[in-house]
């Protein structure tokens, strides 16, 4: 959708609109997970522009008036303040809650919200909205991560599949049937003597107990690619969140250099007004002396 000729809206943020914006990044975020587990390419160009452009042509839609660049700041601010107020919890939940040690942020303050160093206007309803559009991208991200076809699973359903494999209490004589491809492993097919074959011949000569074996075997490489699967996924979004704090401080840093700037524009040119007020004063101090002197022959 173009964006041309549009005014956009200044000043804060209130509450309607951070909630529009919060469901327009849950809705892109769920485009983008269908497009990287169906297979697709992504946009050609400046990916993380289109995205916001996006994000920007649903608050639009939906009463936000903000640009893709307000839309992009505003998320990283809330997404700054909300993984403080998160990690904040966790700790109050880890002491026990409010008996006796640290109060739930909802419980304190302002001012005592400025000495923990949380954000002091954090509203419940924006941060639970926050909770479920990470909540939803971390399902999502675990369940599809491996290389899956990129269906976004309900949150019980990701659990589930998640739990480690049991293996069944009575297991059949051939817990896991071997797959028949008519092109390598059929008996009539000239590949017949492939690796593949022969390890499954050997296996089938082992009894009963080989096919035990090979059955754990399969278990446990599923377990274990489902594991490191988890632990990459981690990974990358402790990643992207680490990235995701430094731009944070690069952009805190780079206002706390412009007010310095600014405040030390202001500084010299109060030096300077106060300088010529100064001079403007010993001016006229000294054209009144000379006017009495003038004056005093005269009365004489």
């Amino acid at each position: 959708m173009a964006n041309e000729q549009r005014e956009y809206r200044k000043g804060n943020w209130t509450v309607a609109e951070t909630m529009v914006l919060i469901e327009a990044k849950k809705m892109d975020d769920e485009r983008r997970l269908m497009i990287r587990h169906g297979g697709e390419s992504s946009s050609s160009g400046k990916p993380g522009e289109l995205r916001w452009k996006r994000v920007e042509d649903y608050c639009w839609k939906n009463g936000c008036l903000r640009s893709h660049n307000q839309c992009n700041d505003k998320w990283d601010n809330l997404m700054r303040d909300f993984k403080k107020v998160r990690e904040y919890q966790r700790r109050v939940a880890v002491a026990g809650g409010d008996g006796g040690g640290e109060k739930s942020y909802w419980k304190i303050d302002k001012n005592e919200r400025k000495e923990h160093s949380l954000p002091s206007n954090m509203l419940p309803q924006i941060f639970d909205a926050l909770v479920q559009v990470m909540e939803r991208k971390s399902q999502a991200e675990m369940v599809g991560g491996s290389g899956g076809g990129g269906v976004i699973v309900p949150a019980a359903e990701a659990q589930t599949m998640l739990l480690p494999l049991q293996p069944p209490a009575q297991a059949p004589t051939r817990p896991f049937a071997e797959p028949s491809f008519p092109t390598v492993d059929s008996d009539t097919s000239e590949h017949s003597e492939s690796p593949a074959k022969r390890r499954r011949r050997s296996g089938e000569r082992g009894g009963d107990g080989g096919d035990g074996a090979v059955g754990g075997g399969s278990l446990q490489e599923v377990c274990s690619a489902i594991s490191q699967s988890g632990s990459t996924i981690a990974e990358a979004i402790q990643s992207s969140e680490e990235r995701e704090e430094r731009r944070h401080r690069e952009v805190l840093s780079l206002h706390e250099r412009r007010l310095q700037i600014e405040e030390s524009n202001a500084e010299i040119n109060r030096q300077g007004i106060n300088g010529i007020v100064d001079a403007i004063n010993k001016l006229a101090n000294s054209m009144l002396d000379l006017a009495s002197q003038k004056n005093q022959p005269e009365s004489k």
